[in-house]
């Protein structure tokens, strides 16, 4: 639709008048209005205002507007009234070159206090606005989890969507956390995908940010409310009616996530980005076995037990606050799942990405996910980081990537997902 000067685009004040015979008076205006308009008389519309809107809209500008709108849309052949309140009556305008909302709205005098041409809502629209303005989740506990939905900049038909799941820790819906991640990767991630005329939805986990509210105590925690709570996103996506088809991109932690998600939900899609490869368990063992060899046999012993649903009493004070007892159930439905047998249960498109000089997960990671799905589409990102950020090997330039929220992300990741999700 083009682009068109609205008509006294003011609507300074409403007042509370009886409602009796007040529709008459609205059924007045709107027929003078009409009459005025298709007349190009600018005077007479003038002597229809308030004295508010008379200060606030010249009759100068009331003269610019009327040839500016006669020029554009042309003259008003009919209007009907489409909903009435107790501040305003809105019509649907029956213009010469296109329809459009005119909102009236009278003061006590029944003068003219406000005046609006608008473009006519479709009901897509509608339901669009009413979606992405209260897009939260009540979880399973009455709570309320909230995200946000970006809408393509411009597309035909229905849009394709992803929904991005963040990574472990405390990481909001725009990929920044309190512990000192300040990247804004997810955000700049569904940024792209709207430019390229995909739809996202990210959103704050339990425990984060908006989400605050709905966080669980440690005991209580498991993996699969992470799992589930994701598929209370794609419920709320698929009734909405308004998306083609839907991705799922899970990022770190919400690469398994994501997995599972795809296992007990339909959806068209799934990316894998700098997704561990491997039992979270025997990533344990290797941290261990690297950072702390003294306490690596000991440590196998508490990860096996964990492995088979078992709780332990950890005496080795080094050891004390890793498995500490709140946080084993946790950890033992964590261990649970391996993402190369998760994998290999998918049936849809797959997208494997990871970057090279990814400081927590390696390409080995990736290669493991690809050899256990063999019709995944691997891509290795040459030069991107955990925070999906484009920088060499030196470390400390690496790590200082996660506080540069000016960074954009690399753009053949970004690339990389919007490629697949046009699919």
């Amino acid at each position: 639709m083009k682009k068109f000067v609205f008509f006294a685009a003011l609507i300074l004040s409403f007042f509370s008048v009886s409602a009796q015979s007040k529709q008459e008076h609205y059924a007045i205006n709107i027929k003078k209005f009409q009459r005025f308009y298709n007349e190009q008389n600018a005077d007479s519309i003038y002597s229809m205002y308030s004295e508010q809107l008379g200060n606030a809209l010249s009759l100068a500008k009331t003269k610019e507007m009327v040839n500016a709108l006669q020029g554009q849309i042309g003259k008003l052949n009919s209007y009907t009234l489409s909903k009435e309140t107790a501040e305003k009556n809105i019509y649907t305008g029956n213009f010469e070159k296109m329809t459009l909302s005119i909102v009236l709205a009278l003061n006590e005098k029944n003068e003219l206090a406000g005046l609006l041409l608008q473009p006519v809502k479709t009901e897509e629209e509608k339901a669009v606005a009413a979606f992405n303005n209260n897009f939260n989740v009540a979880t399973n506990k009455g709570d309320s989890l909230f995200g946000t939905l970006l809408m393509p900049k411009s597309v035909k038909g229905k849009p394709n969507i992803v929904l991005i799941i963040a990574g472990s820790g405390p990481t909001d819906r725009d990929g920044n956390s309190v512990l000192g991640v300040n990247a804004n990767s997810y955000k700049m991630l569904a940024d792209s995908l709207s430019n390229a005329g995909i739809a996202s939805v990210r959103y704050d986990k339990r425990g984060v940010a908006e989400s605050a509210a709905a966080m669980t105590s440690e005991t209580e925690m498991r993996f699969d409310d992470g799992v589930n709570d994701a598929i209370l996103f794609v419920k709320k996506i698929k009734v909405s009616g308004l998306f083609a088809k839907i991705y799922i991109a899970g990022h770190s932690e919400g690469s398994l996530v994501g997995m599972l998600l795809a296992t007990k939900e339909k959806v068209d899609g799934f990316i894998s980005i700098s997704g561990a490869g491997e039992n979270s368990a025997d990533l344990l063992r290797k941290q261990l076995k690297a950072n702390a060899p003294q306490i690596a046999a000991e440590g196998d012993k508490i990860l096996n037990s964990l492995l088979k649903g078992n709780t332990v009493n950890v005496e080795n004070k080094a050891l004390a606050e890793i498995f500490r007892p709140t946080v084993q159930p946790y950890l033992i439905s964590w261990f649970a799942y391996n993402p190369q047998v998760e994998i290999k249960k998918l049936n849809i498109p797959i997208l494997i990405i990871q970057g090279n000089t990814d400081l927590q997960v390696g390409v080995s990671d990736a290669q493991l996910l690809s050899k256990a799905q063999p019709k995944a589409r691997l891509v290795i990102i040459d030069q991107m980081n955990h925070a999906l950020k484009t920088v060499g090997n030196n470390r400390e330039e690496n790590l200082a990537t996660y506080g540069k929220p000016e960074l954009p992300i690399d753009s053949d990741f970004s690339q990389s997902v919007i490629d697949f999700c046009r699919l």
